[in-house]
């Protein structure tokens, strides 16, 4: 918890800006109707998974523009998509925001801001939780942490506690004219890139 020294570290960059990893292990279940069923859960206290955009690109080549996060853009293409919805239809997204600059060009890939306007569209507090599409709302990867094996599912989790109410202090508004959230999970600096999206189920 020393005083940041960039200086001492990278350029432009310190402890701050990255996020802290460690080793997890997590699951979830993906229950069917009739699961909800049979365990006891109501609908209104589910989320459904309304599609999954998975892209991979060559580990060993070097990105052709490093200020652009294009696999985690196709990844969100597809399963924006696959569910039939824009950008502009979701309440919340969940990213992977192992340092700073990935949660920036994150609003870009998603197509929430152009090409070299991801941190205005960050300093303007549109992805604050009260902003026009929160971001990270239990705080991320660097805020909450980044627990490899586990990361993915507590975005998952945290979605859906959001879409069902169940967010605490955290809770943000749905409005049921945007009742979607997206979550992206990387590996290898936008090497392989799942987005999902969710909604409240119905």
């Amino acid at each position: 918890m020393a005083e940041p020294t960039p200086k001492t570290f990278v350029e432009h960059l310190t402890v701050y800006d990255c996020s802290k990893v460690s080793d997890g292990a997590s699951a979830v279940a993906l229950p069917s109707e009739a699961g909800l069923a049979r365990a006891g859960i109501a609908k209104t206290d589910a989320v459904e998974v309304v599609a999954i955009g998975q892209v991979e690109a060559d580990l060993t080549r070097p990105p052709a523009d490093l200020t652009r996060l294009e696999t985690t853009a196709r990844a969100v293409r597809q399963a924006l998509d696959g569910a039939g919805i824009t950008a502009a239809d979701l309440a919340t997204v969940e990213t992977h925001d192992c340092f700073t600059i990935a949660g920036i060009l994150a609003t870009e890939a998603i197509g929430l801001a152009a090409p070299g306007k991801g941190p205005h569209f960050v300093l303007d507090g549109h992805t604050a939780r009260t902003g026009r599409i929160p971001f990270n709302t239990t705080g991320g990867l660097i805020g909450w942490g980044h627990p490899t094996g586990a990361t993915g599912v507590h975005q998952a989790v945290t979605i859906w506690e959001q879409l069902t109410g169940k967010a605490g202090a955290a809770q943000i508004e749905v409005a049921p004219s945007r009742p979607y959230g997206l979550s992206i999970n990387m590996g290898g600096d936008d090497k392989t890139v799942v987005a999902i999206v969710y909604r409240g189920a119905r």
